[in-house]
Order: structure tokens, then C-alpha cells, then sequence
């Protein structure tokens, strides 16, 4: 990879967020309107950041030192574990390094925050479904039900996503569907209970009504 002129670790994560933030989320592309680019890439405002330092400010320093440190304890953990995966060598290795000279590593650092705030958010929805409480009728049985999606994920290898949500009385369930459900949406559903797992209950042969 191009070589790059040193740059200090603690500037380029600080400029990373800066861009996230200007962004308000991570561009590879630019978002654009017609003609109009509406949001450039963010390796691009990184690059401005990283000669204009004003447009970081204290908030995007203090972010990007929290998401540095916690990055870097959750891929120790990963490694102790025997759970780290490429993904996170780089990233741990990232974490670790004082100055930053490849323009590899730049654009790894750039989408950061997103990687960051991906896990936030996960570590918040998995908290959130281990605080429901018991499972929804028994095996087989034909259910409908009113529920809050909290999580979608797509499987290429199954060309389905994956839900997980809770319903009105405090209990997780997840199914698969065959297109994206918002996170926060609630909807209303139809299926059959499957199986029940530690702390959800799973739906087969789902049907989705217009959404609540």
C-alpha cells in the first residue's frame, strides 16, 4: 500500500470522527442528488480535517479516544478468547500503533466510527433482549403478534434477514424474512413457533401485516 507522510494516531482517529460527524455517518461513495453531491465521502473531509484542524473539535477528540480504548479492550478479549477474527487484528493492531503511515490504514481508520457505533449499538440490543422474559406458546402453535424490531441482518448464504425483536409483554423473538425490516418499527406478524432458545422464541413461515 502508498506510503504516506506520518501522521500522529490520535489526529487521524480524531479527523475520522470529525468526518462521521460533518457526515453524519460513513460515505465510501458520495450521496448525491442529481447532479448535486449531497455527502462526500468521508475519507475526503478526513484529508481536509487533516489539514485544517479546526474543523475538529473536543467532541469528535473525546470520541475518538473512547472508541480507541474500547475497540482495543474488546479485541483483547476477542484474542484471549481465540474468537479474533481478521477484522479485529487489524483493528487491534490500528489501536495500537502511535503514527499512522499507510494509506490503508487511513481508510481503515476512517471507517471507524461506524464499526464503533455498530458495536454500541449491538451491545444495546443484546442487553435489551436479555432482559426479556419467558417464551410464546409452544411448539407449533400459530401465533400473531404485535412486535419492535430491534435488529435486521442480511444472509447472503440464505438470501433472507434475519429479525429480532420484542413484543408487548417483554418477549424476544426472531425470524427470518424475506426483506429488511426497519430497527424501532413496530409490526405486526403472523407465524408458527419453531423452537425456543435461551431468551427468544423463533417463528417459522412468517407473514407480515402493514406495519403498526
Amino acid at each position: 500500500y502508498d506510503r504516506i507522510e506520518a501522521i500522529d494516531a490520535d489526529l487521524a482517529w480524531s479527523a475520522a470522527f470529525a468526518a462521521f460527524r460533518i457526515n453524519e455517518g460513513y460515505y465510501k461513495t458520495p450521496l448525491t442528488a442529481g447532479d448535486k453531491i449531497v455527502k462526500p465521502i468521508n475519507r475526503e473531509l478526513v484529508q481536509l480535517a487533516l489539514y485544517d484542524a479546526t474543523m475538529i473539535t473536543d467532541y469528535d477528540r473525546k470520541q475518538a479516544k473512547k472508541a480507541r480504548q474500547y475497540i482495543s479492550n474488546v479485541t483483547t478479549m476477542e484474542a484471549l478468547k481465540g474468537d479474533l477474527t481478521e477484522w479485529g487484528q487489524i483493528s487491534a493492531k490500528l489501536c495500537a500503533q502511535d503514527v499512522i503511515k499507510s494509506n490503508y490504514d487511513m481508510a481503515v481508520i476512517t471507517a471507524m466510527p461506524k464499526s464503533y457505533v455498530n458495536s454500541l449499538k449491538k451491545e444495546e440490543v443484546d442487553a435489551r433482549l436479555r432482559k426479556c422474559e419467558g417464551h410464546i406458546g409452544k411448539v407449533g402453535d400459530k401465533v400473531e403478534l404485535s412486535v419492535t424490531v430491534l435488529r435486521h441482518n442480511y444472509s447472503a448464504k440464505f438470501n433472507t434477514w434475519f429479525i429480532a425483536g420484542v413484543t408487548e409483554d417483554n418477549r424476544a423473538v426472531h425470524f427470518a424474512y424475506r426483506e429488511a425490516v426497519k430497527p424501532d418499527q413496530p409490526i405486526q406478524i403472523r407465524g408458527t413457533v419453531k423452537r425456543h432458545t435461551d431468551h427468544s422464541t423463533q417463528l417459522n413461515r412468517v407473514k407480515m401485516e402493514v406495519a403498526v
